[in-house]
């Protein structure tokens, strides 16, 4: 899955709380937020973002992948990348 623009992020939000019957308001209030919270994220595009704990717990509610809410990707290692702590390196004997 790649990530989603703000824009798209915000319509997946007025999308799938009126597909799961909720409010944005009544959504608002169970992640912690004064009613107006995603009304105004969702109409007026603040804020910007969706801070991580009120996607997360939004994610939850709405038992979707945080990343329709606007989470990036998660970092994954491609074959050939470092493992932690550097390189290895091997010791010529000598």
């Amino acid at each position: 899955m790649t990530c989603v623009t703000d824009e798209t992020a915000r319509e997946n939000v007025r999308r799938l709380a009126s597909a799961g019957g909720h409010s944005l308001a009544s959504l608002s209030a169970r992640i912690g937020k004064n009613v107006a919270y995603l009304q105004q994220f969702v109409k007026r595009g603040t804020p910007r973002r969706l801070p991580e704990d009120e996607r997360r717990a939004l994610a939850m509610i709405l038992q979707v992948d945080e990343r329709l809410l606007g989470a990036r990707d998660p970092w994954t290692p491609q074959a050939g990348d470092a493992p932690l702590g550097g390189p290895k390196c091997s010791r010529s004997e000598g």
